[in-house]
């Protein structure tokens, strides 16, 4: 008996070791998908996020973004709402893998819409900053985006070009830097244009970092939100 419940005490720690992996309250070495949400809907001033049933946070004030939260790896619906989970909004049926990271960004009014940006978690590359422009202003058309270091003349060309509402970049842009953090300069025009700027911002951005740039509607102007995606 004595070695039946040495044995059956073995088998439950294995168990118990084994069911570690996928949960807990780290954002690294866990292998389930992490999952964040930003709140750039104008008028909802805290959101209530979830994947699937999972909360990812009820109050989320406007502008801003959560912290993660560990949901199991599977197809789920992504929902976002007020306070009190009216006005929703929710992208369906999404597949939320293992050992990735997600930004759901919430935005717009008419409809309001969700959408999901898979993060990358490298680091840029030497003596650079990576930024990827998520177009969430639905009160604009097309826009050119510019994205050059504090100080200097505006490019020739846009980094990022035509982007429509409701759009991610495919790619991030190096842009090299010589200092840390890097003051990084980004103006948006609308598309074709370089007069009227809709956004004309300084972001604060350490070298190496790979963020995401939202652009929103605040409900009376354009604004800038900056994501951080790389782990350090």
């Amino acid at each position: 008996m004595v070695q039946l419940s040495k044995i059956g005490l073995a088998a439950c720690l294995a168990v118990m070791i084994a069911g570690c992996g996928g949960d807990g309250d780290a954002v690294t070495n866990t292998p389930n998908p992490r999952v964040r949400f930003a709140n750039v809907m104008p008028g909802i001033a805290s959101a209530r996020a979830q994947v699937g049933p999972d909360v990812i946070s009820s109050n989320i004030p406007f502008g801003t973004v959560s912290d993660y939260a560990i949901t199991p790896n599977g197809t789920k619906d992504l929902t976002v709402g007020d306070s009190t989970f009216d006005n929703l909004a929710t992208l369906a049926d999404q597949l939320f893998e293992l050992d990735r990271r997600y930004t759901g960004i919430g935005f717009g009014t008419g409809p309001r819409q969700i959408l999901l940006l898979e993060e990358n978690e490298s680091v840029a590359p030497s003596d650079t900053v990576a930024l990827k422009f998520v177009h969430a202003d639905q009160t604009e058309g097309n826009v050119d985006v510019y994205v050059y270091l504090d100080g200097a003349s505006l490019p020739a060309a846009p980094s990022f070009a035509n982007m429509a509402p409701g759009t991610i970049a495919p790619a991030h842009v190096d842009l090299p830097v010589n200092s840390d953090p890097a003051n990084v300069r980004i103006t948006v025009y609308p598309a074709g244009s370089t007069t009227g700027a809709l956004v004309n911002q300084v972001v604060s951005i350490p070298r190496r970092d790979r963020v995401a740039i939202v652009f929103y509607d605040t409900g009376s102007n354009s604004a800038l939100l900056s994501l951080k995606q790389n782990l350090d």
